[in-house]
């Protein structure tokens, strides 16, 4: 166990200290001039080619020796991403010509609608407001794409196929004097549309190695140039996304790195580049064992301790008090164009309501109609804490915690503590790392990292943060809302799998909350064991009764209103996987590429651009 929690903080600790800081440490790898010694009075050019529809792995085991013969001077890897949320050839095409992704520019839909370029323009416009003398090309065989994303060029042309964009790059690149010279391809995707994203199906595998042979083409015609020997090129090859496929249960680890239609792969190549293979980083522990599985509306799957016993889970106006509980979220049952596991708002944990039967209830309090008591519940792609008390903080607050992935495991934990100021604040942790997305300035771009002070809210003092109710505890489905529903379809819908949910009458400080997070169960080598009140592992793997092995032995009764509500689940997964934005700054996404671009051509990039990207350097 030691060694687990060892490994496991060192990762944490790395994974956030990466996220944290790359904004600054990446502006400082932007090198003063074309990082390739030698070569630095040659001029430097840029030929960039999209290969739409491209899965990595795929392109990887398929037969492109013209790709395999840039790898020993390349950066390269066959598990780049691209958008995991909007497999949109859109979306991830402005991704790579604006080098921001779709919270800025807001291209969401095949047809651009209500997109922000005119804020986020294309990177050629930002270049040629630095070097407007600078000469730019693109060839395309989507009239989509010459549409909306080529502004800035000086030649954009677009045609009816792969082979005709081939053959004007060849002869335009023989002798044009371009300095960046763009190509769209859309052959790979057309036949991954009409087969399947897999080389198991002949037409996509044939449709990547004719794609090679048309590459093969263009660099020809570059070595062909009168000039070639002067000037010195960077090439980039990439796809802005792959497609849908089946992976192998082997192959499937539940992470962003599993979603075939996100693999891209990219290769950066430069004759002075050393090889950088950029491979699949870390992407959580093994986790094996048996859960508890619940549905909400209409299944309402749930789990309950009794009326007699629930009141042993009322904290009063104490110190303070913990709360943690492991959590694996499946697709969200609802349609959504906004992501698998996009969530909004329904309860799957709690303690609080004040109707006359006392049924629990979430949603927003701000009439106190909910009454005291907390909620655990789901929201967009991450988790709230929501709590609310009496007097002036009748309207409570809503805490969120960092992004997590779904399909795998993660601690989510909320800790209320008093201070000697007689406030309460609340600090949340998602795997152990503290973070705070709402509340006093708090975002997913940059989460508050100290307490949060309820104060704030209403809470005139400490005691207005008492949640005691009437309420039973209970896990699974709870009535709430989601994406605004009051009913129906949208009436507390989820789907999750809970383990170890632990209660604790004390305010665990920030450190052991890190160091422990992740363990997979609870022992009295735990520095805060004796304080445990309640401790369910559901683990039982049959039957009716979630078995609580604190010292209330208030167990959980299983209900439904229909068969499947909830039901027992054997696992083999990963737990406390990076969240999927952390897993992207560890390999190449397609908003790093126009910064890339941008640093071969020595142009610093603005503040005022706002850019997302990174820069890769050959080692």
């Amino acid at each position: 166990m030691k060694n687990f929690k060892a490994k496991l903080f060192g990762v944490s600790l790395f994974v956030l200290t990466l996220a944290a800081s790359c904004n600054h440490d990446f502006n400082k790898v932007v090198p003063t001039s074309p990082p390739n010694t030698g070569a630095v009075y040659k001029t430097p050019k840029v030929l960039y080619i999209i290969a739409d529809g491209a899965r990595g792995v795929s392109v990887r085991d398929a037969d492109i020796p013209t790709l395999k013969s840039l790898i020993p001077n390349a950066i390269y890897t066959w598990n780049s991403l691209s958008d995991a949320t909007v497999n949109t050839d859109a979306t991830n095409w402005a991704d790579m010509i604006t080098g921001v992704k779709k919270e800025k520019h807001n291209v969401l839909t095949e047809d651009f609608a209500g997109n922000s370029l005119a804020t986020y323009p294309a990177i050629f416009q930002r270049i040629k407001s630095i070097r407007p003398t600078m000469r730019i090309a693109s060839f395309s065989a989507s009239s989509a794409f010459k549409a909306n994303l080529t502004g800035g060029t000086d030649v954009s042309e677009t045609f009816t196929s792969d082979d005709a964009v081939k053959t004007r790059m060849v002869d335009f690149l023989k002798a044009d004097t371009a300095s960046l010279v763009v190509g769209e391809f859309a052959g790979i995707e057309a036949a991954g549309k009409a087969s399947g994203f897999d080389n198991s199906f002949p037409a996509y595998k044939a449709a990547i190695n004719t794609f090679d042979t048309q590459l093969g083409a263009i660099l020809a015609s570059i070595k062909s140039r009168a000039n070639y020997a002067n000037e010195n090129w960077m090439i980039i090859v990439s796809s802005n996304k792959g497609g849908p496929a089946t992976l192998l249960p082997s192959q499937d680890d539940k992470t962003v790195f599993s979603n075939t239609s996100a693999n891209t792969f990219t290769i950066i190549y430069n004759s002075g580049f050393n090889p950088t293979f950029i491979g699949k980083p870390f992407v959580g522990n093994s986790y094996t064992g048996n859960s508890v599985r619940f549905l909400g509306y209409p299944e309402r799957g749930v789990g309950q301790v009794s009326k007699q016993l629930s009141p042993a889970f009322n904290f009063g106006d104490t110190s303070g008090f913990t709360i943690s509980v492991k959590v694996k979220k499946h697709k969200n049952p609802v349609t959504t164009s906004r992501g698998d596991y996009y969530y909004n708002w329904p309860g799957f944990m709690g303690k609080r309501g004040a109707d006359a039967q006392n049924t629990p209830t979430t949603g927003w309090g701000n009439d106190g109609a909910s009454g005291p008591g907390w909620d655990f519940c789901l929201i967009q792609n991450t988790w709230r804490f929501f709590l609310a008390g009496k007097n002036g903080y009748k309207g409570g607050s809503e805490i969120l915690g960092l992004n997590f992935s779904g399909d795998t495991w993660h601690d989510l934990t909320a800790v209320i503590e008093r201070k000697p100021d007689g406030h309460k604040y609340v600090r949340v942790y998602t795997d152990g790392v503290m973070g705070i997305t709402s509340r006093g300035g708090g975002s997913l771009a940059n989460p508050l990292t100290t307490a949060y002070d309820l104060a704030g809210d209403g809470a005139a003092n400490g005691t207005d943060v008492n949640l005691d109710n009437n309420s039973v505890l209970r896990v699974g489905y709870t009535p709430g809302e989601m994406d605004g529903g009051t009913g129906g379809a949208t009436f507390g819908k989820i789907d999750v799998e809970l383990k170890e949910l632990k209660i604790f009458k004390i305010a665990i400080p920030d450190a052991a909350v890190k160091q422990y997070a992740c363990d997979q169960t609870i022992d009295r080598s735990h520095p805060y064991y004796p304080y445990l009140i309640g401790y369910w592992p559901m683990d039982e793997g049959t039957g009716t009764v979630l078995n609580d092995k604190g010292p209330v032995a208030a167990n959980m009764t299983l209900s439904q209103s229909s068969a499947n509500g909830y039901s027992w689940q054997s696992f083999q997964d990963l737990i406390c996987s990076p969240a999927a934005t952390n897993l992207a700054l560890l390999v190449p996404k397609n908003a790093d590429i126009p910064t890339q671009i941008l640093s071969w051509f020595n142009i610093a990039r603005q503040a005022a651009w706002n850019l997302d990207g990174k820069v890769w350097v050959a080692n």
